[in-house]
């Protein structure tokens, strides 16, 4: 990192410039020290003393007239006097999300786990991270991605900071706003460095393009082929390479969901996203929770069109964001809705291709007397490949192009006697 990067990165840090703490800001976290109390803690941490009740509402204490040493309490920014260091572990990283087989240094990670200095983090395809920084924080990593931590520095009473190297894939970094001089972060990829003091933002490292993209506050982005540090805004991003010249980049708006339905009562979920100038694509994230801690796969629009296909039951918050010509993720938008299907009666067991032939193989009952079968290449069954009954469990159609096929299968007890359709399966033609 050059030394102009670090002069002007100091010059903009102590501008002060204005930036309230996001709505959505990560947790200031705390862990319980012998001799604490609630009411202890309201005094030193809490603009307002009287925000204990709410303290102990929040972390669910069934008791808030005792807390224990080690155990870790969660505090909202806004409740917070003038913010100071995490009283967290200088030197350790807390992984507070996880799921698929992330790791550190090749070993598997799991929730609670402390991430060292030195640490080397891997995320492949339907993995993700959430680590929390000694400052309160919050870094993610997304699916296949790799980030080094090579510094978590307490330089002087409560200053700190931090640096990372990202390798490759992307992160999602809450940065908390700290006073002057503490708390700043810095992100080394292969063609550009950020700094950050407070913000919100993502990095990217696709093969040789570095992207960074701001979503709230300021970050100092220092290229190999910038004579002097850019200034990047809240709603602004870049891209280097090396060669080209950088420059800020305005982001495309959050989108706008279409009209969903509350429930939806199949497994597969699909819309088609209204139009947004300048935008080539959608990409975002699934997850069972609103913090996006717990997520489940990376959500990749096939133009507008937005498919999820067979989520169990339950409850689901996407995010999802424009991408633009220069491979920019633009603003975020947020939707939730749930999944309430009936269970299948007649689960797919196989698929099987043979020369032109493919074979589809389900469930059978004793008690049915015959099946009615439809395959169609979507979920109205409009178009139908196939439309026939058969006494057997199995039936073989022509090999169809490559692409997503659904199937669906109802009972037959006679001429013009059935039940309703079963919940239709889906399976993928290969080429």
């Amino acid at each position: 990192m050059r030394v102009i990067f670090l002069s002007f990165l100091m010059l903009f840090v102590q501008a002060g410039y204005a930036l309230e703490t996001p709505s959505d800001a990560p947790d200031f976290v705390y862990e319980v020290k012998p001799g604490d109390t609630l009411s202890k803690l309201s005094h030193d941490l809490l603009a307002e003393t009287a925000r204990w009740k709410d303290v102990a509402a929040y972390n669910k204490l069934k008791d808030p007239h005792r807390i224990t040493p080690k155990q870790v309490l969660r505090i909202k920014q806004p409740w917070m006097k003038t913010p100071t260091v995490s009283a967290l572990p200088l030197s350790v990283l807390k992984v507070e999300g996880v799921s698929g087989a992330a790791t550190v240094d090749g070993r598997a990670l799991k929730l609670g786990d402390e991430v060292p200095v030195g640490a080397k983090l891997a995320t492949p395809a339907e993995a993700a991270l959430s680590l929390r920084l000694p400052d309160g924080s919050l870094v993610n990593l997304m699916e296949n991605s790799q980030l080094e931590v090579e510094k978590l520095d307490v330089q002087a009473g409560e200053r700190f900071s931090s640096l990372f190297r990202l390798v490759t894939g992307q992160i999602e970094a809450f940065k908390r706003k700290y006073p002057e001089g503490q708390a700043n972060m810095s992100v080394r990829a292969k063609t550009a460095t950020i700094g950050v003091r407070g913000t919100r933002f993502r990095m990217r490292q696709d093969d040789q393009n570095t992207y960074a993209e701001i979503e709230e506050g300021l970050v100092g982005l220092d290229a190999v082929n910038r004579p002097t540090v850019l200034v990047l805004a809240g709603g602004y991003g870049a891209v280097s390479d090396g060669v080209r010249a950088v420059e800020a980049i305005p982001l495309l708006p959050a989108p706008t969901f279409p009209k969903l339905p509350s429930v939806f009562d199949m497994p597969f979920v699909e819309w088609t996203m209204p139009e947004l100038s300048g935008s080539i694509g959608f990409i975002g994230e699934l997850a069972r929770n609103e913090t996006f801690s717990n997520r489940l796969v990376t959500v990749r629009g096939d133009g507008r069109k937005i498919r999820l296909n067979e989520l169990p039951n339950g409850e689901y918050w996407m995010r999802l964001r424009a991408v633009d010509k220069n491979g920019l993720q633009g603003t975020e938008a947020k939707v939730a809705f749930k999944v309430n299907a009936p269970v299948r009666k007649f689960p797919m067991t196989k698929t099987y291709i043979s020369g032109e032939t493919l074979q589809l193989r389900w469930v059978g009952r004793k008690e049915s007397a015959s099946y009615q079968v439809q395959v169609a290449d979507n979920l109205q069954f409009q178009r139908n490949l196939l439309d026939v009954n058969t006494d057997r469990n199995v039936i073989e159609i022509p090999r169809p192009k490559s692409g997503r096929y659904f199937m669906r299968v109802r009972q037959m007890y006679g001429p013009g006697q059935s039940v309703e359709w079963d919940v239709p399966s889906m399976f993928e033609a290969p080429r």
